[in-house]
């Protein structure tokens, strides 16, 4: 009786894997995606075109990627309160915008918002980065950092934080529906877990 070869112990070149053919290491997994570029890329998706901010090293990279695009109007300001005014008159001359500002500004626009969006329902975007928070250096932001989220909520301002930059797309894309179909502000908070804080 003939009796089947037993299975041979080498690989013919089809049991191999393209990489082990080559003699060569898996490539690299691509770099993620910056969270400020996720913003940038959802701002573009929602229709913002004007950004209004004050100078802050942990915004860099947006009001860089912002100020390099034909499609978006960037504007710095002064002082925080004059974005609430720019923005508003351009929500009532047809454009969608956004205000990027530290924490420590929010104080500065709080008769603004409340006597102006909030009174005669004025949406845009309010991205803020907090100082006093984790990672904060100067202990005279504290106070002011760690009572931005209830300043908020007293003004009737939907707030939400921005943690992980697998939530980002979502979070930015939500906040922008919520602010423009019920015509009121919203807020999101980037957290240093994202930005790293302020350390000098």
């Amino acid at each position: 009786m003939t009796q089947n070869p037993a299975p041979s112990a080498c690989y013919t070149s089809r049991d191999m894997s393209t990489t082990e053919m080559a003699g060569s290491t898996p490539a690299p997994a691509p770099a993620p995606v910056p969270w400020w570029q996720i913003v940038h890329q959802r701002f573009k998706a929602n229709g913002i075109s004007i950004v209004v901010h004050v100078p802050d090293a942990a915004l860099v990279g947006l009001i860089g990627a912002c100020e390099a695009d034909p499609e978006i109007e960037v504007l710095q300001l002064t002082r925080e309160e004059e974005g609430v005014g720019i923005l508003s008159g351009a929500y009532l001359g047809g454009k969608r915008g956004a205000l990027l500002m530290q924490s420590s500004g929010l104080g500065n626009c709080i008769n603004a918002l409340g006597g102006l969006p909030m009174a005669y329902r004025i949406p845009f975007l309010l991205l803020i980065t907090p100082r006093g928070r984790l990672s904060e250096f100067n202990p005279s932001q504290v106070p002011a950092g760690r009572a931005t989220p209830k300043l908020l909520d007293a003004l009737g301002i939907e707030t939400a934080t921005l943690e992980r930059a697998d939530e980002v797309a979502t979070l930015v894309d939500q906040a922008l529906y919520s602010a423009f179909s019920t015509s009121q502000p919203v807020a999101l908070i980037v957290s240093t877990l994202l930005t790293g804080g302020k350390r000098v």
